[in-house]
């Protein structure tokens, strides 16, 4: 009997103690809504429908065992240096600069941290395009020398910002979508680049309708973009192996769950 209760007693406190393998992450993503891929104009993590991004990397602690994920929102710079300074493991949504490889790592084809992006360990595509008031004469043909010389609003530490700069455009920085969308409502700027996803979501809001009806989206598309989990490098140092089993789940689940995920967004 006594050899009984103390089995017992050790398989409780067996089964209530973590395995020495787990992990805990935090990723971090942006305060700012990015439909459907995140939801919320909020610093906190929404319960219901946070995003499809977010429920994808959620997903990801079903596929690997003793890994468990805690998420939290900041403006989309500081989640960068955080990155950087090693106090969140990932952040997500990130496009590919050569410059972020300062700040983590990227999935690579041959899992070196400058080596060639592995694609296919994406989370999805996104793309850019350009909006301006209806009554404006700007014209756009998917060539910038029809705007020499034109000034271009976009989100503050957005990769358009430097591919736009890189191309001898003039860009003005404002801390999001909606201040950039509200700046062409008040001709301050009389064109803006910004995520055809959050851009199109905003415009297209109930209480939105009125305020934004004189804005357009022209086409073509500025460009379209893979975005990625970005990992740290202590976690990288740390875990090499989780870290390449993260990405490969990502691929895994995006080609799984993403049009289930994206079709819940849409109803």
């Amino acid at each position: 009997m006594q050899n009984t209760l103390i089995s017992l007693i050790l398989f409780i406190l067996i089964s209530i103690v973590p395995s020495v393998g787990a992990v805990t992450l935090t990723f971090a993503y942006e305060d700012k809504p990015q439909p459907p891929y995140y939801m919320g104009n909020t610093n906190q993590l929404r319960q219901i429908k946070p995003g499809v991004a977010v429920e994808m990397l959620q997903l990801l602690t079903q596929g690997i065992d003793d890994l468990q994920i805690k998420f939290v929102r900041m403006p989309w710079k500081r989640a960068l240096y955080s990155l950087k300074n090693n106090r969140v493991d990932g952040v997500f949504n990130a496009s590919y600069k050569k410059e972020r490889l300062a700040f983590g790592w990227y999935p690579t084809t041959n899992l070196k941290h400058d080596g060639p992006i592995d694609t296919s360990r994406r989370i999805t595509n996104i793309s850019y395009s350009l909006y301006k008031l209806k009554t404006s004469s700007v014209n756009w043909q998917g060539q910038w020398q029809d705007l020499n010389g034109q000034l271009v609003g976009a989100p503050l530490g957005y990769s358009i910002v430097s591919d736009l700069q890189k191309q001898g455009i003039q860009v003005e920085e404002s801390d999001s979508t909606l201040s950039n969308l509200r700046m062409l409502t008040t001709k301050r700027l009389k064109l803006v680049a910004l995520q055809t996803v959050t851009a199109d979501s905003a415009l297209n809001e109930k209480e939105n309708k009125h305020r934004y009806n004189a804005i357009e989206k022209l086409t073509p598309a500025l460009i379209s973009k893979p975005y990625y989990l970005m990992l740290s490098n202590r976690l990288m140092i740390d875990h090499p192996v989780l870290a390449q089993r993260i990405w490969d789940e990502i691929k895994l689940i995006r080609e799984a769950h993403m049009p289930d995920l994206l079709k819940a967004y849409q109803e």
